[in-house]
C-alpha cells in the first residue's frame, strides 16, 4: 500500500541509500586526496604556482605602468 518505504527496516530497500552514501563518500575522499596532492579534481585547474620568471616579468610590467602613470600625472 505505501511501497517499500513504509517499513524502512524490512526487506532489502535500505541498501540503496547506503550504496548512494558510500559513492558520495568515495567521491569526497578522491576529491580531497587529489586537491591535497595539488593535481585538482576532474575539471578543476591545477594549483601550481606560476613560474618565478613570469612573476618577475609581471612585476616589471607593473613598475613600467606605474612610471607611465606618474609621467602622465606630472605632465598635466
Amino acid at each position: 500500500m505505501w511501497g517499500p518505504w513504509a517499513t524502512p527496516a524490512w526487506g532489502f530497500w535500505w541498501i540503496f541509500p547506503l550504496i548512494g552514501f558510500l559513492i558520495c563518500v568515495g567521491f569526497f575522499v578522491v576529491a580531497v586526496r587529489a586537491m591535497s596532492a595539488g593535481r585538482g579534481f576532474m575539471c578543476m585547474g591545477g594549483h601550481q604556482a606560476t613560474a618565478p620568471d613570469q612573476v618577475a616579468e609581471l612585476r616589471r610590467e607593473i613598475h613600467a605602468l606605474r612610471e607611465e602613470i606618474r609621467q602622465l600625472k606630472t605632465s598635466r
